[in-house]
């Protein structure tokens, strides 16, 4: 919450400051004004939850300041701050709704007592507020279930059609029971990145709220329809037009993209079936609008709406597949090159650009193609399907090849090409990186064994490995666990314990030399190392394997 503090003497306001622990009422904000006109610019500019006046100020004084308040900012708590007792200033205070009138000296008690009935008014308003609004979302929402569950139904079990009943009828505005129909369907896939944002916080179901109020204003005004959500297809913005919408449903779509781009500044694509009968045939033009929106060219110039028939002769060209150039892609990614990447990569590009025609269908298809391939080349080429750093913190870039490639569109709504490009590049090479990575910290885990195996013999710490190759030691004992599946430490005793095998051997030498020899400068501690890992004493491994 924001407070302000309006006094023309400047020791009053700094008393105020220091005489009130604003935290403990959830004030994080204090602004100051040294006259009442002062503070309403303050009060314009900031909508401070808490207002403290004085009553006699130069220019503007409180009495003007509370009633401007009491107009302009009714949900803001004033509290007068006077060094006059005045029946007519307290009269004027108790008339705006100040919470007190507070005589100067200011005495501390009083202020915060004050201060604190104050916030618990503002806060018991806002819970107020916010389960009236609630209940208004609430209303709201299933004021139009009922229509929505009557069209779904309908429309996704066209072997059961029913009439539609009268009361529908009549809050559906009809004088006469529906007849003919189209469908039209929107994929919020394809949605712009500013309605994402503007409801990445709130979710699907306030962004379809918003949404189907937008539309159904249009098709109300225009006795032309209804929009709802459908049910059971999370992405889905279903219209059904009759009337004029039925006959002539390119002026109704347009005025609705107008009101999505004046109220939401974006736009969508529908995929608009043909006339059908009602109830009869609206499963087939709700699947017609679909098979549209599906089959619609992505590449090609920009409209409000994309016909059945006219998708449906686009229905004969083959799909493009990713699979035709995954293995020159996989290539490139195994040697890392950007050139090559890129390279690779153009020539498919180069083949979709030829052919001109790229619809929503094979955009999905080339999703689940790319995200299986993405698994694949990491499991083959990167950690061997072994997990890699599971359970840990993932790496720089990990992200975005963890998330699905996103169909990326314009402000505009329509598909943006050169970004999606953009966007399978980047992971491609994400995957590339991490691929590589990988090798390089495998040979560096190699480079290590190599090290302790030359040096096994001293008193080497995982310190003087990691001093050595200038990593962290959490690093090097994570990595080394993972890639030779046993601790360095361990690591270190089993070559001491193979040297030593050998060395007793030789007969020649004591069991103390050979301690000595693979780095154990104590023989009885050897002497249990050593029995910890074959089961026997050194002196008995002697005898059983190079006899008396």
């Amino acid at each position: 919450m924001k407070a302000l503090i309006i006094d023309d003497e400047k020791h009053v306001r700094d008393a105020i400051r220091l005489l009130v622990d604003w935290g403990r009422y959830g004030i994080t904000s204090i602004h100051e004004a040294k006259d009442g006109q002062e503070g309403i610019a303050l009060i314009q500019e900031h909508q401070p939850e808490l207002i403290f006046t004085d009553m006699m100020m130069p220019n503007t004084d409180g009495a003007a300041v509370m009633e401007w308040s009491a107009k302009h900012a009714p949900a803001s708590k004033l509290i007068v701050i006077s060094g006059h007792d005045d029946f007519r200033l307290v009269r004027n205070a108790v008339t705006f709704g100040s919470i007190d009138y507070i005589l100067k000296p200011i005495e501390p008690a009083q202020l915060n007592e004050a201060i604190l009935r104050a916030t618990e008014e503002l806060r018991k308003e806002e819970q107020e507020r916010s389960r009236s609004r609630s209940l208004a979302m609430e209303l709201n929402r299933l004021k139009p279930m009922y229509v929505e569950q009557y069209f779904c139904s309908v429309l996704n079990e066209p072997g059961t059609p029913a009439a539609m009943p009268a009361e529908l009828q009549r809050e559906l505005g009809l004088d006469e029971p529906l007849r003919r129909l189209r469908a039209a369907l929107v994929s919020l896939e394809l949605s712009s990145p500013a309605v994402r944002e503007k409801f990445a916080a709130s979710g699907p179901d306030l962004m379809f709220f918003a949404l189907t109020n937008i539309v159904n204003e249009v098709l109300s005004s225009r006795a032309s329809g209804y929009a709802f959500r459908n049910w059971g297809k999370e992405q889905e913005l279903v219209l059904v037009l009759w009337g004029e919408g039925e006959s002539a449903p390119g002026p109704i779509l347009e005025a609705v993209n107008a009101a999505l781009r004046d109220t939401l500044r974006t736009r969508f694509v529908f995929g608009l079936s043909e006339a059908a009968s009602f109830p009869q045939g609206a499963g087939g033009a709700y699947e017609q609008a679909k098979l549209a929106l599906l089959r619609r060219n992505v590449l090609g110039p920009s409209s409000d709406y994309v016909l059945y028939e006219e998708a449906a002769v686009k229905r004969g060209a083959p799909l493009l597949s990713f699979h035709e150039y995954e293995e020159q892609i996989r290539f490139a990614v195994q040697g890392g090159s950007k050139d090559h990447i890129q390279r690779a990569l153009g020539a498919w590009f180069e083949h979709i650009e030829k052919s001109g025609f790229i619809s929503f269908e094979q955009l999905t298809l080339w999703q689940g193609h790319f995200e299986l391939t993405k698994t694949l080349w990491e499991q083959r080429d990167g950690d061997g399907g072994d997990g890699g750093d599971a359970g840990n913190v993932a790496p720089a870039g990990e992200e975005l090849t963890q998330q699905p490639l996103r169909i990326p569109v314009t402000a505009e709504g329509r598909f943006d090409y050169p970004a999606w490009k953009e966007a399978v590049y980047q992971q491609v090479k994400v995957v590339s990186d991490r691929i590589l990575s990988k090798d390089k910290e495998r040979g560096i885990i190699r480079e290590i064994a190599k090290f302790l195996e030359q040096r096994a013999h001293e008193d080497i710490t995982l310190q003087d490995v990691a001093n050595h190759f200038y990593l962290s030691r959490e690093y090097i004992s994570r990595k080394f666990k993972q890639e030779m599946n046993e601790n360095v430490s361990d690591y270190i005793a089993g070559i001491r314990m193979n040297r030593a095998k050998e060395l007793l051997g030789n007969r020649a030498l004591k069991i103390s030399q050979v301690a000595e020899q693979v780095g154990f400068q104590d023989e009885k501690y050897f002497s249990k190392v050593f029995k910890k890992w074959t089961g026997c004493t050194p002196n008995d491994y002697r005898k059983g394997h190079y006899g008396e």
